[in-house]
């Protein structure tokens, strides 16, 4: 049950003002550049807005550069070289009390996918029906939103607290960004004593999330004319289809275990391609980044990289042309799924509690079924849990939609649980 200052907390969430600033951010286009759109728009507009808004809270900002060399140190496979400039993630600290008390982070990227695929006004911010609609309403400018609120509420009321809150809006999530942006501000803050990474649905208190490989794969063919023995790259391709089937037959019957989402070939009918390229993603888990551990001294993905593989060569094999001309396989990354469950257990307990006395819900409890940036939280040995405002299987729409009460109820059991973890020591 919330006691008197909690009470007075949770009354100060503001739904109308969250939903503005949850319609600013929306607003202001911030495409990650590597996304795959025409001309994206990037992040930095975005980031210029919310390092405004912590400033005037008070908050002391840093602007934190993603860094290769620290995702190597973490122990992940990534994408190396990309751009940094313009892009570094807003670190913002702020201490109640005389700061002596326990440190807790909150997380939440500012970078969303594609925008030209949306079916709309993708940057309308616009408030419908309950919802807030456009690219990042749900996924993760509606986090963003909660974080900002939350600070403002207690800010408004600090009476007891005691601390250091930091909040990390970060790039580098999405579009196999691989979480470059949390990487680095968990590099740049002092080692929280919690954290809460505001992404994922609504209605959860997720203790880590399953892992993700991104593999390329390219198909070889012949160019020439149709009639005279050229080879489409195309039909070849198609023919692996028995092998991605094969690969999720021997994996665990769950949602999301293979995604085949790109799929590039040809530029003409009466042209015959040489080459297709099939872009996939793989679900791992935890258990995964065990069995790998225990084989290869290091928590990853390999062994369903090793199955997949391995799925491909057994149907290349029994084709002649793809056996003299095999696919060729490229990992883009490897995120390793990690959960808190084991030795973590009092802060989870902590925030589903907290959850329960602010919403009057029971979360349901359970990794992201998906890859999210609580993983590198969790690798840094940070007790973590993820408190999304999400509205279900919205986040990659078409059009991306966002539920606007439920970031108000999310910053509820945000201020209500960082309330209680500023004041447990």
């Amino acid at each position: 049950m919330l006691n008197e200052s909690e009470k007075r907390l949770h009354a100060a969430v503001d739904a109308a003002r969250l939903a503005r600033t949850c319609r600013e951010l929306v607003r202001i286009p911030s495409v990650n550049p590597y996304s795959g759109d025409k001309a994206p728009a990037g992040e930095t507009a975005c980031l210029a807005h919310v390092e405004k808004l912590c400033r005037e809270l008070g908050g002391e900002i840093v602007r934190v550069p993603c860094d290769d060399k620290l995702c190597e140190a973490h122990g992940i496979e990534f994408p190396r070289g990309r751009a940094n400039a313009g892009r570094e993630s807003v670190l913002a600290k702020f201490v109640f009390g005389n700061g002596a008390g326990p440190i807790m982070a909150l997380d939440a990227h500012i970078d969303t996918v594609a925008a030209d695929n949306y079916r709309g006004e993708p940057f309308s911010g616009e408030l419908r029906e309950g919802f807030i609609h456009g690219r990042g309403s749900s996924d993760d400018k509606s986090g963003a939103a909660v974080m900002l609120e939350a600070i403002r509420v207690l800010k408004e009321h600090p009476e007891g607290l005691e601390g250091t809150l930091y909040l990390c809006f970060v790039t580098e999530e999405e579009c196999d960004g691989s979480g470059r942006g949390s990487i680095a501000c968990i590099a740049a803050m002092p080692k929280p004593d919690g954290a809460i990474v505001l992404d994922g649905n609504y209605g959860a208190v997720r203790p880590g999330s399953s892992g993700i490989l991104t593999v390329r794969v390219e198909v070889p063919g012949k160019s020439g004319h149709a009639a005279y023995g050229a080879v489409s790259a195309i039909a070849q391709a198609l023919k692996l289809q028995p092998a991605f089937e094969k690969f999720k037959a021997m994996r665990p019957d769950e949602p999301g275990m293979l995604n085949w989402g790109v799929f590039r070939a040809g530029d003409h009918p009466a042209n015959v391609p040489d080459k297709a390229e099939l872009g996939l993603n793989l679900r791992t888990l935890a258990a995964d980044a065990d069995e790998a551990f225990a084989r290869y001294g290091k928590r990853s993905g390999r062994t369903v990289r090793e199955l997949f593989e391995s799925c491909i060569a057994e149907v290349a094999e029994q084709d002649p042309f793809l056996k003299e001309h095999p696919p060729r396989i490229t990992w883009v990354k490897d995120l390793p799924g990690e959960v808190d469950d084991a030795w973590a257990g009092d802060f989870i307990a902590q925030m589903r509690d907290a959850w329960i006395d602010a919403t009057g819900e029971t979360p349901e409890v359970a990794p992201l079924c998906g890859c999210g940036d609580i993983t590198h939280f969790v690798r840094a040995g940070i007790p973590s849990v993820g408190m999304g405002a999400s509205w279900p299987g919205a986040s990659r729409a078409t059009e991306e939609k966002g539920r606007a009460c439920d970031p108000v109820h999310t910053a509820q059991a945000v201020v209500v649980a960082a309330a209680r973890f500023l004041r447990c020591r």
